[in-house]
């Protein structure tokens, strides 16, 4: 009996460890090979240009202060730097790695005290595939950071309520509300809504205000005020209470009234499948399911996991201000519904028959079959520079299909799943690796800003005329001040100075013939959807003249 135990707890660590392995590729593969994209430099250079002056309080971007984000992405970036000596693409994008691998192990650990391990560890498997999982923990921006605490707030708040012991209470508490303040300095307000908002709808549809108390809502309270309010009082301080760049981006943002997008009303309709690929099949039934009684104890879990999910989306469907990314910290709840769905189909079979789960595996197989074969025909005909990295993805795509069908068939769920999520593994680091690093759009931008920073001296000055991107002022590695009139920049280039222009701003200067080209590149800079030239301006004696 003993070594029965002790060989059932034995390979729950290997599995833990392979999930957690599993994880770690999928969120982190290539990491650094990406060029950062525009607003992964505002990360970036914010978080230099912190260790440059040593002030962690006052967030500065090329020289002006960013106030339109909380810090503590700033933070974890600058810090991670300080080890590995630089901020580039690794340590800007690292700790969104490390909280997304830290967001599987959360899954698995509650997870598997509400349910059942093998429920945990194909909610963690599914999270760990989708792409919200997959594309953000590749992003320095912080929603990985974000979604971790929020899912925390969401993990422990459920567990709070429902276990017997006063004991776990109150830790589960503790850290509700310690993520619960982290979740706001990582992007805050957003927490605020997404955390109260469903949380409340939890505590009124099922009449649980008698938890309320047991809660810690005082000495909560005390703890998320302790970590929340001293940056943006310190910040208050310095600039005279004068915070109309909050007002912008919180309320107006909200309301539509700033940077609205002109999103639709049914925005985030499509992107939560998009965000749940590979398992978008799964997201109607996800959403039916929790009314059904024959789910019978899972019921309560998946009821709170809807709630989660809905009330988020709705409240930002009825958000002015629409972006993609805001959509990511519902995802989890939509993992976690999909793996009950899909261990019921696999293994257990009460919900669904076994002919019912036959044929929704087995249709969802052969829309994979007809996207693995299409895939090489649309590459080759719209991008035929990757066709090689299209028609290995296909191949392995379809080789992975027919080895979970015929596990399946031999009636070994285990063996298939397992087969199934390292398909995806490995779908997704050719991915990676054949497409999305390759036909990145932001590679000419660093290449040629990387150009320039070799050809400009690092005692001397470098202007922008009108614009340049978070990308060039990141990879040029200092700060770039922009001038707006034509009269100054020439004024400044006749002393010496150096400038860099791109697009319709460069045809400006060369116009008249006035500005010497040290250095151009025909597709520089991203602008406006567009790919643009660039070059740099420096009076006669600079050197030799490029071109590319």
């Amino acid at each position: 009996m003993e070594n029965n135990q002790s060989n059932t707890k034995r390979t729950k660590i290997f599995v833990i460890c392979a999930v957690l392995l599993f994880s770690a590729v999928t969120g982190s593969w290539t990491l650094s090979e990406r060029p950062l994209n525009n607003h992964e430099c505002y990360v970036a250079i914010t978080a230099r240009e912190m260790l440059e002056s040593g002030d962690w309080v006052m967030p500065t971007c090329n020289g002006k202060p960013r106030l339109e984000k909380t810090p503590l992405s700033y933070w974890l970036v600058a810090g991670l730097a300080k080890i590995t000596g630089k901020v580039d693409e690794f340590s800007a994008r690292l700790p969104s790695a490390i909280f997304g691998l830290l967001s599987v192990a959360a899954i698995i650990y509650f997870v598997n005290q509400w349910l059942s391990f093998r429920i945990a560890v194909l909610s963690a498997a599914v999270w760990a595939t989708s792409l919200g999982y997959t594309r953000y923990s590749h992003n320095a921006r912080p929603e990985m950071v974000l979604t971790f605490f929020i899912m925390l707030c969401f993990l422990t708040f459920y567990s709070a309520v429902s276990t017997k012991s006063r004991k776990r209470q109150v830790v589960y508490m503790l850290i509700f509300w310690i993520s619960f303040g982290l979740a706001n300095l990582a992007k805050g307000p957003a927490p605020l809504p997404l955390v109260l908002v469903p949380l409340f709808f939890y505590v009124a549809v099922f009449r649980q205000w008698k938890q309320i108390p047991k809660l810690l809502p005082i000495i909560g309270m005390v703890v998320f005020l302790a970590i929340v309010l001293p940056w943006p009082l310190a910040i208050a301080s310095r600039m005279n209470w004068d915070l109309a760049v909050w007002k912008r981006e919180f309320v107006d943002r909200f309301f539509g009234a700033y940077a609205s997008g002109h999103k639709p009303f049914y925005y985030y309709l499509p992107k939560m499948f998009q965000f749940m690929l590979p398992w978008a099949a799964f997201v109607p039934f996800a959403l039916a399911a929790p009314f059904y009684r024959v789910w019978s104890k899972k019921q309560p879990v998946m009821q709170f996991l809807w709630l989660w999910f809905v009330v988020d989306v709705a409240f930002l469907t009825i958000s002015g201000g629409k972006r993609q990314h805001y959509i990511i910290p519902a995802i989890p709840a939509m993992a976690v519904l999909t793996a009950i769905l899909l261990e019921d189909m696999a293994f257990c079979r009460k919900a669904y028959t076994h002919k019912a789960a036959r044929n929704f595996l087995i249709s969802h197989l052969c829309v994979l079959i007809i996207g693995f074969i299409a895939l090489p025909i649309v590459i080759g005909q719209l991008m035929p520079e990757v066709l090689r990295a299209a028609i290995i993805s296909s191949a392995t795509g379809l080789t992975g299909i027919l080895i979970v069908a015929g596990l399946f068939r031999a009636q070994k769920a285990r063996m298939a799943c397992g087969a199934l999520f390292v398909s995806i593994a490995v779908l997704v680091m050719l991915g990676y690796t054949g497409f999305t690093n390759p036909l990145n759009y932001n590679q000419p931008s660093r290449k040629f800003t990387q150009s320039v920073s070799q050809i400009v001296p690092a005692s001397d000055k470098l202007i922008a005329y009108k614009s340049a991107s978070a990308r060039f002022i990141h990879y040029f590695g200092r700060q770039v001040p922009k001038i707006q009139t034509k009269s100054e920049v020439y004024e400044l280039y006749e002393k010496g100075g150096w400038v860099v222009a791109f697009g319709i701003y460069l045809d400006e200067l060369l116009e008249n013939g006035d500005f010497e080209t040290v250095y151009e590149q025909e597709k520089a800079e991203r602008h406006r959807q567009n790919i643009v030239g660039g070059a740099l301006l420096h009076k006669s004696g600079g050197g030799s003249k490029d071109k590319i």
